[in-house]
């Protein structure tokens, strides 16, 4: 049986377009896609610079408590102490909360980024000035992390509160590639009271984890305290007020 002639070859068929010297030619769309995103990424990552943030307080420092055993394991102990308010125009120590302050944006302080060392048994302090709400996702109304997923609200062990009254929660989790098992969740009740900006009122919230690997940790509220967005616009995206970084070290 004679072969079937090839219908892509003959004297009709197109030829590929070459250049002067016999090689094919680039399109010229191609390359100007090629520019357009390259410009597209260097003015994200541009974008990303210019919005980052560093606290006037700077990194606070877990202060050293001795050693404890665990789970018959004897550990370095630590603490740290912040609080969360409901004005962030408000001074700390004689330094701003934050230095873009709403008078109408929560925020945490003294600052939003902390050090503490690595497999540590770290005892963390809260004072919660804020009001609040509902969560948009109960998931964070419970404990998580903690030893023996408790939290101490007010000196009463808890494993989860209302999650109809939270004022704030501090949520945390490594960033990629720095320990995706690590876990941690703590919800604070509100203060009772629609503005709590003047009246001097808290809750206090205490609760200990173990510390994770060395590498950073991001942390963020999952209480929708912002504007617009569900709750998660304004100081809920703006970094600086409801997020931040632990480095573990």
């Amino acid at each position: 049986m004679p072969d079937t002639p090839d219908p892509r070859v003959g004297a009709d068929a197109a030829p590929s377009p070459t250049g002067s010297d016999g090689r094919t030619a680039r399109p010229l769309g191609l390359i100007v896609t090629l520019a357009i995103a390259i410009v597209a990424i260097v003015g994200v990552a541009l974008l990303f610079h210019s919005q980052t943030y560093t606290s006037p307080v700077g990194t606070l420092v877990a202060t050293p408590a001795g050693s404890v055993t665990v789970n018959g394991k004897t550990l370095q102990h630590v603490t740290l102490a912040f609080n969360t308010y409901p004005d962030s125009t408000g001074m700390v120590n004689g330094k701003p909360i934050h230095p873009s302050g709403n008078p109408g944006w929560p925020a945490y302080g003294p600052t939003n980024q902390f050090q503490i060392p690595a497999d540590a048994l770290v005892t963390v302090t809260v004072r919660q000035y804020d009001s609040g709400g509902a969560l948009n996702n109960p998931f964070f109304a419970t404990v998580r992390g903690t030893i023996g997923n408790v939290a101490r609200v007010n000196g009463k062990l808890v494993h989860a509160i209302d999650p109809n009254n939270v004022g704030h929660t501090f949520t945390v989790r490594g960033i990629p590639g720095t320990d995706p098992g690590f876990f941690l969740n703590v919800p604070f009740p509100a203060v009772p009271g629609s503005n709590q900006a003047d009246n001097g009122q808290y809750e206090s919230i205490t609760f200990s984890f173990i510390s994770g690997t060395k590498g950073t940790y991001a942390w963020n509220c999952e209480f929708p305290c912002g504007v617009q967005i569900a709750g998660f616009g304004g100081p809920m995206s703006a970094f600086g007020f409801m997020s931040g970084f632990i480095h573990v070290v």
